[in-house]
């Protein structure tokens, strides 16, 4: 738990043969935008929660846009809150960092079969005050996926057209998706990527996380997605990010282990990925140890796929990075 903090030390190189080692099924190494190294290139595999990076990204491309609102009350979007005085005050901010004051909605979201997600989610009681509390789980995503599907159908459009228009320029796809009993497509997870797409949205994120534009999407608006927040600073627009290992008291934790707890806001305050590497590295982080690690100032991407019984987010990036 908490303790002093360990000095980092600045990203030298990419340790290739240690990410080999520790690869899983498959990865892949970019720097700078050009390939280096990786295996199993094109094999795809469900990427489970990594699918909340890209429902972040499509907000993005939204307020990028300016047909979605940061931090406007949903009310216009779901006039069915208007009456309850909590729901009256959650917003597309809190609904993507996972603070919107919902339960996880794991058993009401993914338990049998689901034949409207939306109707579901956005019916679920609040369990704490909107924007105090992170908590995990599926139910804040498929609230946003229905904001969207709303807002996109105004606009003669679907969530899974857009999703796919986003997807299209950043060069990737997923052949499957998991779906309700509608044919909507969850945001929380069920996409499948392969190491190269994975690879390809790393990239991306690398630029916009410097506050430059990539594939039409605007750097400026998904730095401010990602800015941190009181609740939880070390989770931010779909990303967790090591951003606390530079605060003295940091301690490295494993998301994984730390998704059903609900911790306060004073254990995430000082938690990271890990303390004795470079504090601008993030991860889109995905069940067994699916992993996209970026660290934007150096662009550089490690792709991870895998089926980890259990994983080390920082023995992993300490091996992966010599100074």
């Amino acid at each position: 738990m908490p303790g002093c903090s360990i000095p980092f030390t600045p990203a030298g190189e990419i340790n290739i043969d240690a990410v080999a080692r520790l690869g899983g099924d498959g990865y892949g190494i970019w720097q700078r935008g050009h390939f280096i190294a990786g295996r199993n290139l094109g094999g795809r595999m469900p990427s489970f929660s990594i699918t909340k990076s890209l429902a972040a990204l499509a907000v993005v491309e939204a307020a990028g846009q300016g047909w979605i609102n940061l931090d406007r009350s949903l009310i216009d979007i779901l006039p069915e809150w208007r009456s309850d005085a909590g729901k009256r005050r959650i917003t597309v901010r809190m609904l993507v960092n996972q603070t919107a004051g919902f339960p996880s909605g794991v058993e009401a979201l993914y338990r049998g079969s689901i034949p409207d997600k939306g109707r579901v989610a956005r019916s679920l009681p609040l369990v704490n005050p909107p924007g105090e509390q992170f908590r995990y789980g599926p139910a804040s995503s498929e609230i946003l996926a229905e904001v969207l599907r709303r807002v996109l159908r105004e606009r003669g459009s679907t969530t899974e057209s857009f999703l796919r228009e986003i997807m299209g320029r950043i060069g990737i796809s997923s052949p499957n998706w998991r779906k309700d009993g509608m044919g909507k497509f969850y945001l929380s997870t069920g996409a499948e990527f392969s190491v190269q797409d994975l690879g390809r949205l790393g990239q991306v994120v690398a630029k916009l996380a410097n506050g430059s534009n990539a594939v039409d999407l605007n750097g400026g608006v998904f730095r401010d997605l990602a800015s941190p927040h009181a609740a939880n600073p070390m989770v931010a627009a779909g990303f967790w990010w090591n951003r606390n290992a530079a605060k003295t008291g940091a301690f490295a934790i494993e998301p994984e282990l730390h998704l059903d707890a609900v911790s306060p806001p004073s254990f995430w305050q000082h938690a990271c990925l890990a303390t004795s590497v470079d504090p601008g590295w993030l991860a889109m982080v995905g069940s067994g140890g699916k992993r996209v690690y970026v660290l934007p100032s150096r662009d550089w991407v490690i792709v991870r796929l895998g089926r980890s019984a259990s994983w080390d987010d920082a023995a992993f990036l300490r091996a992966a990075v010599s100074a």
